[in-house]
């Protein structure tokens, strides 16, 4: 079900003595109604919210992402807006779960997913948990051949559905849908913790050919992950992009549903965002695993909003 987004959660100071030069998101966003997209013809920003933390549920994790869509957009309405520089931004709401159905969510993210990129919007998508991942994918694939998905991720939730999809499968799941309608699957996932993830996982992934890229590879020489970034890249016509939060040090995101230690700073994960901008195949991000309900001061939302704050800019 789709839910119109509360206009009451895009309001935030004003510096009306700086004119435009003083204006923030909350004075820039343009809320909408589904019903009302249309073409464009310069790419527009959208902003849709997956309120679901049943896949977190499902995979025995501590729930309350679901309520993460309004925490962001709470902590995005100060930030500053450039109007010169930034593309225009449209909320388009929020996708709600009904009686905990998440696969009927999905196939409704699917659809909207679809038709925000074939009206030239790039979504930018809310979750929710990191069952998010899958519909965004599966929503890119009518409009994509040859997609390259991107995972910044403490885990590489190739985990294989038992009774239904969690957290912790969409990314096995969209290899299955890759083998299953003659597509390639072509894995990266950057920040992987070795004592994060089994041993099933990392052979799981190898059988894949995923390509991993470890946290501690990270700490050691950022410059060659970006390097492996450009050398991924260049293969694609487009890259799916996921943020998961829990790939940020507990210290700096202590609102997620699996916090980590000896994770990556906000700064490692600021330049790999935008090393991978730097490609210009970016056509759908999202950023999920916020849990408000575990956040200090609302630190992890507050990053989740810098780091979308980049994507408004490219």
């Amino acid at each position: 079900m789709l839910e119109f987004t509360d206009k009451t959660i895009w309001t935030g100071r004003l510096d009306d003595e700086d004119g435009t030069l003083g204006l923030r998101w909350h004075q820039a966003i343009q809320t909408k109604n589904f019903s009302e997209i249309a073409f464009n013809s310069e790419e527009n920003i959208a902003l849709l919210g997956f309120c679901s933390d049943e896949g977190v549920r499902r995979n025995k994790g501590r729930i309350g992402a679901r309520n993460a869509p309004d925490q962001i957009r709470k902590s995005l309405a100060n930030l500053p807006f450039n109007k010169e520089n930034q593309k225009q931004i449209f909320d388009f709401g929020n996708i709600l779960l009904v009686n905990e159905n998440l696969e009927s969510a999905r196939e409704e993210q699917i659809e909207c997913v679809s038709t925000l990129l074939r009206n030239n919007f790039f979504p930018i998508i809310l979750g929710g948990g990191h069952e998010t991942a899958l519909g965004d994918y599966l929503g890119m694939t009518s409009q994509f051949k040859k997609i390259g998905i991107i995972n910044i991720d403490a885990h590489f939730d190739l985990r294989i559905p038992v009774e239904n999809s969690t957290s912790g499968t969409p990314f096995f799941e969209m290899a299955q849908f890759c083998q299953n309608n003659d597509r390639e699957f072509h894995y990266l996932c950057i920040g992987i913790q070795s004592n994060g993830n089994t041993q099933a996982l990392f052979q799981r992934a190898e059988e894949l050919e995923v390509k991993t890229i470890l946290v501690d590879e990270v700490h050691v020489d950022l410059n060659f992950v970006l390097r492996q970034i450009e050398d991924f890249a260049v293969h694609f016509d487009a890259l799916y992009l996921s943020l998961d939060l829990d790939v940020l040090d507990g210290a700096f995101a202590p609102g997620v549903s699996a916090p980590s230690v000896n994770g990556l700073t906000p700064f490692q994960v600021k330049s790999i965002l935008q090393k991978i901008i730097e490609t210009k195949k970016v056509k759908l991000f999202d950023v999920v695993e916020l849990n408000p309900e575990l956040d200090q001061d609302n630190h992890t939302a507050k990053l989740a909003a810098h780091f979308i704050q980049e994507f408004t800019l490219r």
